[in-house]
């Protein structure tokens, strides 16, 4: 932490975890702790928040973490895919996650004006490997789904982190919460080699 403060000029925030309410990692409140540590350490010279599934701020787990003295941003993370969604309702589903958190963060908050920042931290679409439920993976439905909700959710005004930029073929096979097995190696909108799949434009 006592270099960080040299870097204020490069960089925009800093969030603390990733997904650790989702995973059960920690407590709404345990989390609040590390922000507050993390804000109190860099002398508030960043935005500091976190990452974390729709879900958990959409179901209150991670009330604690807005209002005063809570986080500066908070990036949502949702993914049409890992739902089991029809490409048909890929985007429909994604805009809906999004705003059921934002709404309760909103609400929570006391008003969009007293939020914490909120941005899409994670959100796309495999290009290769196995279906999940009825998502099929394909450079056509990755296309899709970009062009529609990756550049929707831009129209809309709202920040976004694509999930992701380059394959990772290193990585290994993910499970789902349905407990089977999901290629997690195909995701970027890169190749490894870094060869685009598709016009990256909206």
């Amino acid at each position: 932490m006592q270099y960080a403060p040299q870097y204020a000029d490069q960089v925009y925030a800093i969030t603390v975890g990733s997904e650790t309410l989702y995973r059960g990692n920690l407590t709404g409140p345990q989390l609040l702790s590390k922000i507050q540590d993390v804000k109190s350490k860099t002398g508030g010279k960043f935005k500091v928040g976190t990452a974390d599934s729709w879900n958990k701020y959409q179901d209150g787990t991670a009330d604690p973490l807005i209002g005063s003295g809570g986080a500066d941003i908070l990036l949502t993370n949702a993914f049409s895919y890992w739902q089991g969604q029809e490409l048909s309702n890929s985007t429909g589903s994604f805009f809906d996650d999004i705003m059921q958190a934002f709404g309760h963060i909103q609400s929570v908050a006391g008003g969009a004006d007293k939020t914490p920042e909120l941005w899409v931290g994670e959100t796309g679409w495999p290009t290769a490997g196995n279906n999940y439920q009825n998502a099929v993976p394909g450079t056509d439905s990755a296309t899709s789904f970009w062009q529609r909700g990756v550049c929707g959710i831009l129209d809309w005004g709202v920040n976004v982190f694509f999930f992701e930029a380059f394959d990772e073929p290193w990585k290994p096979a993910s499970v789902g919460q349905d407990g089977s097995v999901a290629d997690e190696t195909h995701w970027g909108a890169w190749t490894s080699d870094r060869t685009p799949k598709w016009t990256l434009s909206c």
